[in-house]
């Protein structure tokens, strides 16, 4: 059992919880929603132990000791909290890795492969009876930097697992940047160890479906409880009501914005992809889909100029073929790219200026229309405040706007809703639907139909 009794937590002149107590009883996973910013990572942490209450105390039925450096080993052993930024700690953790570098071909033998993560624990993995989906076993020859997003995080779950099988894993946002089979197999996975291994669950999620070991959500308002209710079962995710789709395109001069013909990508003898053709046309709303690690983050970075293969494929961009005199910082002024890497690579901890401050820096001289953006978002509640001590979610609309503030001819988005709460991801669709100027592009790199009926017109599935 573990126990949170009369918890205050003052941090500067905010109050996070007062006097806030909660209970999770042996037996009982548990999902914890709410709007971004209302505390649910915040109460992971303080589980954890990451967070310390200026008042009340956390009490664990399976930890002993009264000494500090006692509980302190006992909290790490028996408490797994893997945050939203672990897939980048995770990389920092070998030298010199960084995410463009998948794109580039480099000596395997210089690159840290996946058996490399667990060392001498690698044997455990036989031991564990975990669903097929889930297999990693697969995954162990290849380099870290040629792994998606949805295969750095079940190497990095199962690498916690190796070391230290926990009483409860805390999860904070797992699902996200999951393909729906990565998901269903994640989901399986959550249940499986679980079950078999004797691990509580408590994950924090707004809208995917659950696994269905989860039994109790706890839904939390400007950290309090608004509600505590059972989990009959996998909650079913449905569409926004009042989204109306895009607008055709209507645009009558519909130049070509990026072409790819007879593309093939291939990294140490495997082919990503193999002969795609690809136009994309002025003002075309476009998704493009595909499961974890089928290459669509890869036909970004070409298009982004961050990927050298695209100087001996036939790609053109703005009616230009690569190579044939711009530079990159010439195509990087007419594209603006949002995607994962960026939320994980901002280390928002060490930045004290507001969140208004920070856009302001990155794109000066538009208080005037990031005004009319922080009231369309109803981001004055947190605007204000330093980003180091935003929510994921707030962290992620803070982005979206720099980005929306940003007019280029095309929009690159990579995952855009990842962390936001319902509220947030309504609006930002409504934004993309209504409020972009028609001649611009829009690519959306997405794992949710749900994000392909309510505002792309086209697909290009890999």
């Amino acid at each position: 059992m573990i126990q949170l009794k009369d918890i205050t937590i003052l941090r500067g002149n905010r109050r996070l919880f007062n006097n806030f107590n909660f209970e999770i009883q042996p037996g009982e996973h548990w999902v914890v929603q709410g709007a971004n910013g209302s505390g649910k990572t915040s109460l992971l942490q303080l589980i954890s132990g990451i967070l310390h209450p200026t008042s009340g105390q956390v009490t664990y039925s399976f930890i002993r000791g009264t000494d500090w450096e006692t509980l302190y080993h006992q909290r790490q052993e028996k408490l797994r909290f893997i945050p939203t930024e672990s897939l980048q700690t995770f990389l920092n953790g070998y030298e010199g890795l960084f995410y463009q570098q998948r794109y580039y071909s480099m000596d395997d033998t210089e690159l840290p492969k996946v058996r490399d993560v667990f060392g001498d624990d690698i044997h455990k993995l036989k031991s564990f009876n975990i669903s097929s989906g889930f297999n990693i076993h697969e995954l162990l020859d290849l380099e870290l930097t040629r792994l998606s997003n949805g295969q750095l995080k079940k190497v990095l779950i199962m690498s916690h697992l190796t070391k230290q099988v926990p009483n409860f894993l805390l999860l904070d946002y797992p699902f996200d940047g999951l393909d729906m089979k990565s998901r269903e197999d994640l989901s399986g996975f959550l249940t499986e160890i679980a079950v078999k291994m004797n691990i509580q669950i408590v994950m924090v999620d707004h809208d995917h479906a659950l696994p269905s070991v989860i039994n109790k959500r706890l839904v939390l308002n400007n950290y309090s409880i608004e509600k505590i209710d059972m989990v009959k079962g996998p909650a079913e995710k449905k569409p926004f009501e009042g989204i109306t789709p895009p607008p055709t395109t209507t645009v009558e001069n519909q130049n070509v914005v990026v072409e790819m013909q007879k593309l093939t990508i291939q990294y140490s003898g495997k082919k990503i992809i193999e002969n795609l053709n690809w136009v994309i046309r002025k003002g075309e709303r476009w998704a493009l889909t595909g499961k974890n690690g089928s290459g669509k983050t890869t036909l970004f970075s070409l298009i982004y100029a961050d990927h050298p293969m695209a100087y001996s494929q036939k790609v053109f961009l703005f009616g230009k073929r690569r190579g044939t005199g711009e530079s990159i910082w010439d195509i990087k002024k007419r594209i603006n790219y949002l995607g994962p890497e960026q939320i994980h690579f901002l280390n928002p901890k060490g930045i004290s200026v507001s969140a208004r401050n920070y856009i302001l820096t990155q794109i000066p001289n538009e208080n005037q229309r990031l005004n009319k953006l922080i009231g369309f978002f109803d981001a004055g509640i947190y605007v204000d405040n330093p980003v180091r001590v935003l929510s994921s979610g707030q962290l992620q609309m803070m982005l979206l706007m720099s980005f929306f503030l940003q007019e280029k001819e095309l929009l690159l988005l990579d995952e855009p809703f990842q962390f936001l709460d319902p509220q947030n991801k309504e609006k930002a669709t409504q934004y993309l639907n209504h409020y972009l100027n028609k001649e611009i592009t829009l690519v959306l790199i997405t794992h949710n139909e749900n994000d392909v009926q309510n505002w792309t017109q086209l697909r290009k599935r890999i």
